[in-house]
């Protein structure tokens, strides 16, 4: 074989390896997801993040809240602005397709998110609210849901207990 041969092997051999790998981008399906993906990206030089607490509790048993709330669910923090190696933890597990997963018969769970991230930058706004208890992910971009998943990343979870460290039941999650 003359090395012009070889050398187109090895370039059909990359490619073919690499349009196996899985993006998080070709979990979701709806182009409206992968805006709100490229939002929260950790490469968008304008994007912003915040976190806030919210009540996770049971719709029975939440106290009249006052004051401001995050699609209909209570913000019981003020807003924990990320540090770079926060944002940059974050980014990760949202682009790691490893992160979201589908259940054949999703658990018989209400979603009650106990975490919000807000992203923002100059055109866009972008919710991740995070439920602990079913392990579920919904995405809000200005104001509509586009997408949601199950999750799983222990990541995530350690990331969340970094940052509400005084927070008795985010620290007790396991």
């Amino acid at each position: 074989m003359t090395p012009h041969v070889i050398q187109s092997i090895i370039i059909l051999c990359l490619l073919a390896l690499s349009s196996c790998q899985k993006t998080q981008n070709s979990y979701w399906k709806n182009d409206a997801m992968k805006k709100a993906l490229s939002t929260t990206s950790f490469t968008n030089p304008h994007m912003t993040c915040a976190a806030y607490r919210l009540d996770d509790s049971y719709p029975g048993e939440r106290e009249k809240q006052e004051g401001e709330s995050l699609h209909g669910y209570a913000i019981l923090s003020d807003a924990e602005a990320l540090t770079y190696g926060a944002r940059q933890e974050l980014s990760s597990i949202i682009d790691n397709p490893n992160t979201y997963f589908r259940y054949e018969v999703p658990p018989d769970c209400l979603f009650r998110p106990g975490v919000a991230f807000r992203f923002k930058d100059k055109r866009t706004k972008v919710d991740l609210l995070v439920c602990f208890s079913c392990s579920e992910l919904r995405y809000y971009m200005d104001g509509k849901v586009v997408g949601q998943s199950f999750f799983q990343s222990k990541k995530l979870l350690s990331l969340v207990k970094e940052l509400f460290p005084d927070d008795e039941k985010i620290q007790s999650l396991k």
